[in-house]
């Protein structure tokens, strides 16, 4: 490969949480981050606080204080050489819970991005992050966002600043799936910035997510969207200035961590 010739592969998991249930979701995250290895992944992201399930009033109770409910996909991420970016609320120091977005990579120290901009409601179970995040995956700088972060187009705009050439969004997107896909497509177009947005495909914290996790390429056309109402891995691949998407999607069994292609 030419020394100037960049590629890299990334994945939107979608699925269905249990409630404040850490251990069923990791199983789930373990599952999808296997089949994604599977699929030549390099980077997964889930949705957001998706080791819990959207549940802000658990959010204090079920709050990581460290990294230990984390060393499975740590080990996932060493075997595969992937990294995954798995959300939680995270415990703040005199504050409430923060809403956390994990990156567990190979071999690395696990980070944590703090969603910076909450919506109405949350901040009686929350409190904001300062500061945005980019990171570095095969020679490519990823902005993260967590759901109404890409809602303020200062975001984008500072994330874009410091580098961000992807934007990855987590996300609960439920009844106004339409607006946050249109915002998503506006910057993609707007900075020629290849976006994922990875969503949940079942009911959290009272909400009904519609599924439809999505990707977008840098002219903001959509190049992939996951159904409503299945577990599925959007998957893009950016090679030298374009990009691709394609959709594998799999079943989740009623209640437990069994999935197929």
């Amino acid at each position: 490969m030419d020394a100037t010739e960049r590629k890299l592969r990334i994945a939107a998991g979608q699925f269905a949480p249990a409630r404040g249930h850490i251990e069923e979701n990791r199983r789930y995250h373990e599952i999808l981050v296997t089949s994604a290895a599977s699929a030549g992944v390099n980077l997964i992201i889930f949705p957001e606080l998706s080791l819990t399930g959207y549940e802000p009033e658990l959010a204090a109770e079920l709050a990581l204080s460290d990294e230990t409910c984390l060393a499975p996909l740590q080990a996932l991420s060493d075997k595969y050489d992937i990294t995954i970016i798995a959300g939680a609320p995270v415990s703040v120091e005199g504050k409430k819970p923060a809403v956390g977005a994990y990156v567990i990579s190979s071999h690395r120290p696990v980070s944590c991005y703090r969603k910076m901009y909450l919506h109405p409601g949350e901040s009686d179970y929350f409190s904001a992050g300062s500061r945005e995040c980019v990171i570095e995956e095969r020679a490519f700088y990823l902005g993260l966002a967590i759901c109404a972060d890409a809602g303020q187009p200062r975001h984008a705009e500072r994330t874009v600043d410091q580098g961000a050439e992807v934007y990855l969004n987590a996300v609960l997107s439920a009844g106004g799936y339409d607006n946050d896909a249109k915002q998503l497509a506006h910057y993609a177009r707007l900075y020629a910035l290849p976006t994922l947005m990875a969503n949940y495909c079942g009911p959290s914290g009272g909400w009904k997510p519609v599924g439809k996790s999505a990707a977008w390429n840098a002219r903001g056309e959509r190049i992939a969207q996951a159904p409503e109402d299945c577990a599925a891995l959007v998957i893009v691949d950016i090679h030298d200035g374009a990009c691709s998407g394609e959709v594998i999607c799999l079943n989740q069994d009623a209640g437990k961590p069994v999935w197929r292609s």
